[in-house]
């Protein structure tokens, strides 16, 4: 397994304009359990249908239920309502369950397609930091690496690079290596 050094990340937190609103407006706790659907960040009556046709998995592995649900309201575009559940996700269930890995690179995905990459590089970090051998610790990186570029961080999405390239290197997929190229084009890396 490689080693994880860490010492050439930039420390990430989110620029305060966009950690707003999302937590001002109280909103009732959401049931517990596999059937519990995170309570739609818009009312609107179209939107509750939406999300009302978002399948609810139950295959009995109240684990793997809960991500494949927060996944699905991902591939539903319904990004606020997939945030809610993943964040669920990684404060229920331990870094050591398998799924968490997955379900915060999801996160920070849906943190990132709403447009949010401050929110969206916390996720990834996280993500490298608690599970560095989960498996998605080195797509993290990648989008981590991007989201600091939409940041106009071009030096950490820069270390980022690096620290994916050292740690991860060799098992980087033809996927990775070409969203890590583009980054650092991107991001105007020395060579």
């Amino acid at each position: 397994p490689p080693a994880v050094t860490g010492a050439a990340l930039p420390t990430v937190t989110p620029a305060a304009p966009n950690v707003r609103a999302a937590s001002a407006t109280p909103r009732p706790a959401a049931p517990t359990g596999a059937a519990a659907k995170p309570v739609p960040a818009k009312t609107d009556p179209a939107r509750k249908a939406a999300v009302a046709q978002v399948e609810l998995p139950a295959t009995g592995d109240a684990a793997e239920d809960d991500y494949s649900y927060g996944f699905r309201l991902y591939t539903a575009k319904l990004l606020p309502e997939a945030q809610a559940k993943l964040k669920e996700f990684g404060a229920k269930y331990p870094v050591t369950q398998r799924r968490w890995s997955y379900a915060q690179n999801l996160l920070g995905r849906a943190y990132l397609d709403e447009g949010k990459p401050a929110l969206a590089s916390v996720a990834f970090y996280d993500n490298y930091q608690k599970a560095p051998r989960g498996e998605r610790a080195s797509d993290s990186l990648t989008w981590l690496g991007q989201a600091l570029v939409r940041l106009k961080k071009s030096a950490d999405a820069c270390k980022v690079f690096d620290e994916l390239n050292d740690v991860y290197g060799t098992k980087l997929s033809a996927d990775q290596k070409a969203r890590a190229a583009k980054g650092r084009v991107d991001a105007k890396c020395a060579a």
